[in-house]
């Protein structure tokens, strides 16, 4: 079986993650991308693939120019906020507080819309097309403008809802990106139907409300396979689906355990319960008998990258962003 397997241990991961966050913290985050792309080598070249490890490759250059542009726009959002509640505070009681107040939290959420889908393709453009395995590339060819298109309207059909429409949003964005990724030769999608999704998480929400949160082990559970199960690989005419073989209890061990790591450490045991995360997602995810791993070795027919976004009409596209949110 052409496994995939994380070999990620605490300690080690504590060392790069405690020295992340102090330097993070009195460089005032300008030294947040030297440390994720710290954090992301390591945790690339300790999951493996049919025993062969997974490489980063990107630097820290591409990133800190992405960076700096997502830090000035947070800016934005928290000067909009500040402005607002300051013309609140002048105006307290009156019918113009409210029209400013209501208006700057327009702008704001609209900002916030827009704000998600860019960190989100950013973060995807950076990762994917920097990582190998052997000879063996992998590609985001997402295009930011409709991604930006399917998250500005989930998020606003979900608010309107009250949450409801949430269920269709995750399933649309997730075949985009699924559709947009590449592996060598390999593509992906996602087959899950928002339906199931939607009973999954009302059944999920009721019964871990009547059974005091206890029901929420089993819904954890579910979600992981239902998420794992509609993934979707595709090589030419063939088509493979991915697994689950996690248990209830494995489900229960992770929840209480990293629970109890980072609340008995007063947080300190983060990297520990962090890699128990990432193993139990990793390693629990499985890859059917019937692949085969010359599958992934011919590069040939790889599709264009996001390199020749640019062409696109769109400024958004021209743009294109690479950072690691």
């Amino acid at each position: 079986m052409n496994s995939l397997k994380f070999e990620g241990k605490g300690f080690e991961f504590f060392k790069i993650y405690f020295v992340n966050v102090i330097l993070t913290i009195l460089s005032l985050t300008f030294l947040y991308p030297w440390a994720k792309v710290r954090k992301i080598n390591y945790l690339c070249r300790k999951t493996f693939l049919a025993e062969k490890p997974f490489i980063f490759t990107g630097g820290t250059k591409e990133f800190f120019k992405g960076y700096i542009k997502t830090f000035l726009a947070s800016l934005i959002l928290i000067v909009i906020y500040i402005g607002g509640s300051a013309h609140l505070a002048s105006f307290q009681g009156s019918i113009i507080s409210v029209v400013i107040t209501m208006v700057s939290y327009v702008i704001l959420l609209g900002l916030l819309y827009f704000f998600a889908p860019l960190v989100l393709h950013g973060s995807l453009n950076y990762r994917l097309n920097h990582t190998l395995w052997g000879e063996v590339r992998s590609s985001y060819t997402g295009e930011l403008s409709k991604l930006v298109s399917v998250c500005f309207i989930g998020s606003i059909l979900t608010t309107l809802t009250a949450g409801i429409y949430g269920a269709w949003y995750l399933v649309k964005l997730l075949k985009y990106l699924l559709q947009h990724i590449r592996f060598g030769s390999l593509s992906f999608d996602f087959n899950g139907e928002s339906k199931d999704l939607f009973l999954l998480f009302l059944k999920g929400f009721f019964l871990s409300l009547i059974t005091f949160g206890i029901y929420g082990i089993w819904f954890t559970k579910q979600l992981y396979e239902y998420s794992v199960k509609n993934i979707v690989v595709k090589k030419g005419d063939h088509e493979f689906k991915l697994s689950s073989n996690a248990n209830s209890l494995e489900v229960f061990e992770l929840i209480i355990g990293n629970f109890l790591l980072i609340f008995l450490t007063l947080g300190i045991g983060t990297s520990w319960a962090y890699m128990r995360y990432y193993r139990f997602i990793i390693n629990h995810c499985i890859i059917p008998e019937e692949f085969n791993i010359s599958f992934i070795l011919d590069t040939s027919n790889e599709v264009e990258t996001t390199e020749n976004a640019g062409l696109s009409k769109n400024w958004l596209d021209k743009w294109n962003p690479t950072f690691i949110a």
